[in-house]
């Protein structure tokens, strides 16, 4: 059996190696004009889209008057912008700026090649299981020394996710409301448009994960220049309660905001009433609503719309 001490040693035995190892990356980025907190606040702001310098400080940790003398530093090089919210006028969103983005998606390609070069010597099978360590290590820490809290990631969607969504609709709704199969039919038909006519500048799908495992999802569908279309928000249902949607409420208005709509738009039915009360509590409101056949259940479909 492990005796503590040994396991204290084992811990910072494999810390000494980790951080040695990420040495590596962090040279990569110190070849730059950044440091390396820097490079860590433009990599949330190019995850997050906007968002307050308070909640940036909570998010990294920083010192408030260290974070405000880099913000500043990134506006006079037109690496961000700040802008008024549209929800509360007391708060100010800073956003990467188009330098700013191009900034850190070349920090990241040549972060991403320096951790290819570590893999590439490496067996897939190996690969995989040094994935799954990671999140094992993470998972269990993070939940040892944040026990209220989730963690998860946001992404965009990517090979398999389509599917993978279109199933999950099919799978809860049917279970939760009783749909049959032609609504998973009706979310496969608009997923795929949705790919085939995919507009990155304008549309967006997210996929929150809690390591490997997909948890939730929301989109972002261009219907013309000055309208959008909120799609496909779906939390599993062990995971709801813990702020997951609006998390994600928050990705997909601000984008919106951020991308030019002036009006968002999306469709329901009055069985959902805590995606409903999420919707009220964002600003939409109900347009219209209509009671027929459809799925299989004799359903009321509402119409909803939020004017930015």
């Amino acid at each position: 059996m492990t005796t503590e001490l040994e396991k204290i040693g084992k811990i910072r035995s494999f810390n000494r190696f980790y951080t040695n190892l990420l040495g590596l990356l962090e040279r990569t980025l110190l070849k730059s004009d950044y440091s390396l907190t820097e490079v860590r606040i433009m990599f949330e702001l190019n995850r997050l889209s906007a968002t307050t310098a308070s909640e940036l400080v909570k998010l990294l940790q920083l010192d408030p008057a260290y974070l405000s003398r880099i913000l500043s530093g990134f506006e006079k090089i037109n690496l961000i912008q700040k802008k008024k919210s549209n929800q509360d006028m007391r708060k100010q969103l800073v956003s990467l700026t188009s330098k700013g983005k191009k900034v850190i998606s070349e920090l990241q390609d040549k972060a991403n090649e320096q951790i290819k070069m570590l893999l590439d010597n490496i067996p897939d099978k190996k690969q995989n299981q040094l994935i799954t360590a990671m999140n094992n290590i993470e998972r269990i820490l993070k939940s040892e020394t944040h026990k209220s809290a989730e963690f998860y990631n946001l992404r965009s969607h990517r090979p398999g996710d389509i599917g993978y969504i279109t199933y999950r609709h099919g799978v809860i709704y049917a279970s939760e409301y009783q749909l049959d199969e032609t609504f998973e039919a009706y979310v496969a038909k608009y997923m795929a448009e949705f790919v085939v006519t995919y507009d990155k500048n304008k549309e967006k799908l997210w996929i929150v994960e809690i390591g490997t495992e997909i948890i939730g999802s929301i989109a972002i569908v261009k219907i013309d220049d000055n309208t959008a279309q909120l799609r496909w928000l779906l939390v599993e249902p062990h995971m709801r309660n813990k702020g997951i949607g609006t998390k994600l409420m928050h990705e997909a208005l601000t984008f919106c905001k951020n991308r030019g709509y002036q009006k968002i738009i999306l469709g329901t039915f009055s069985d959902l009433q805590i995606a409903r009360k999420l919707y009220e509590k964002n600003g939409f409101r109900l347009v219209e609503s209509k009671t027929h056949p459809i799925w299989g259940q004799n359903l009321t479909e509402e119409h909803w719309e939020l004017i930015l």
